[in-house]
């Protein structure tokens, strides 16, 4: 069977043949927040837990839970339901399609995740119906609409399946952001408040056998925009994240009755990067279909996201610029559904830059050789961003005498990378810092145009 070349990933994304499995994913238990026995849970009990979910979000960025409280036979009757819904002709489940006026809710079969197409087909409607969304993603638009799910005739059972998922899902969302919340050292609901309005979402997923599996993915890899996301997989597997360890993409293996809970940019960005999103991917299977259900828990439109003020100080600055949720979602759901010639609009466009980091990396013993290498390492801050780093005191200790680096003509960066890599030997734990502070210039410099142009 021949497949057209869209779905086709670049060769550096395409999924391995041979699937790479871990057997210390934190699998979580929830069972303590079930009081049975008493009228409080074990304080002991659930102070482990709050750990627990701590350690899962900053090692891995995800989690499974069991125990949940989420019943059994409404998750199942879900993806019964669904399995109907996919099974109807492509004329039928049109009827149903996303739009101009309606652009993100209900059926759609072409998204794309980083410019190149998904092997899946979907269908999209929000947990409040009606949700207030921003009309557009420009930000002097302050226009908003009522988005009203769209329900098809046939199967008659979906919508109310939908609704009595949602129901329970939610109450299990409510507990991990508290969970969450406290891990944090802040009180229970203290991110409760960011839900009056939200503006979360459920998803049905259908990846259809693939002929070439080693060649497309039924979503590419990529982070969850929101704050959590809880994932029903069915027994078929093919969900995959990239462990933060190495960088290896690794299989969740489908646990009976179990959720998977990612970490979303939203809670990367309330925790300072304490936590960090987990980037994952949804893998094929060449004889077998697959179901899962994503709940994306997401705060109201109007929400301003920012690092939260209790966890910012004078050795922990602000390590991003504030930006709204609505318009933000508004301009990831435009990019989604059609080719881009930029990157998808990511937090890491509203990054700040830690000049404070760069100067301490400057006073490394790897750059503190000669005088050139650290007026190499000052052109490359002002290459980037000259007012910011005009404005910066940067002093250096060349020859046991100290001095202030005055900017010269910049360099490239490829040269720098290579600077480094001459010394990685001399001084490794250097090394490492430097690169990720070169890192995250260049990807400052590659997406401030966009940021521009967005205005947001």
């Amino acid at each position: 069977m021949e497949v057209d070349a869209v779905f086709i990933q670049a060769t550096k994304h395409c999924p391995k043949l041979a699937v790479v499995e871990a057997d210390d994913i934190p699998l979580i238990d929830l069972s303590v927040l079930k009081s049975h026995n008493s009228s409080e849970p074990d304080a002991t009990a659930i102070r482990l837990l709050i750990y627990e979910i701590g350690e899962a979000c900053k090692n891995w960025g995800f989690f499974q839970v069991i125990n949940h409280g989420v019943p059994f036979k409404r998750r199942k009757n879900l993806e019964i339901v669904a399995r109907k819904f996919f099974a109807m002709s492509k004329e039928e489940k049109k009827k149903v399609s996303r739009d101009d006026v309606i652009p993100f809710l209900g059926y759609y079969d072409t998204e794309h995740t980083k410019n190149v197409r998904d092997w899946k087909e979907v269908f999209d409607l929000t947990v409040e119906n009606p949700t207030l969304f921003p009309v557009s993603h420009e930000p002097d638009d302050k226009e908003l609409r009522e988005y009203i799910n769209q329900w098809p005739k046939n199967p008659p059972e979906l919508r109310e399946e939908c609704e009595h998922y949602a129901e329970e899902v939610q109450k299990l969302a409510y507990k991990l952001l508290e969970l969450i919340s406290m891990s944090l050292g802040l009180p229970a609901n203290h991110l409760n408040g960011f839900y009056n309005d939200h503006t979360s979402f459920i998803r049905l997923n259908h990846y259809p056998p693939c002929p070439v599996p080693h060649l497309a993915l039924g979503v590419g890899g990529h982070k969850d925009a929101g704050a959590l996301t809880i994932l029903a997989q069915d027994d078929v597997g093919g969900f995959e994240v990239k462990r933060k360890t190495d960088g290896e993409w690794i299989r969740v293996k489908p646990t009976h009755d179990a959720y998977i809970i990612n970490v979303g940019d939203i809670i990367q960005v309330w925790s300072n990067d304490r936590y960090e999103s987990v980037e994952h991917r949804a893998t094929l299977n060449s004889k077998k279909d697959r179901i899962s259900i994503p709940f994306f828990f997401n705060p109201a439109h109007y929400t301003i996201v920012e690092p939260l003020e209790e966890l910012i100080d004078d050795q922990n600055l602000a390590k991003y610029k504030p930006y709204n949720w609505g318009k933000f979602f508004a301009t990831r759901k435009r990019c989604n559904f059609q080719k881009l010639e930029v990157e998808n609009i990511q937090i890491s466009h509203f990054r700040r830059r830690q000049w404070k980091a760069v100067k301490a990396v400057c006073s490394s013993s790897l750059v503190q050789t000669t005088h050139k290498h650290n007026q190499q390492l000052l052109n490359l801050a002002l290459e980037l961003s000259s007012p910011d780093a005009q404005a910066f005191d940067f002093s250096f200790n060349t020859g046991g005498e100290k001095s202030t680096v005055k900017p010269q003509a910049p360099i490239k960066l490829e040269a720098f990378i290579l600077f480094l890599l001459d010394h990685r030997e001399r001084a490794k734990h250097d090394y490492e810092q430097l690169k990720k502070t070169v890192d995250e210039l260049q990807a400052f410099e590659q997406n401030v145009k966009l940021v521009k142009e967005l205005k947001l």
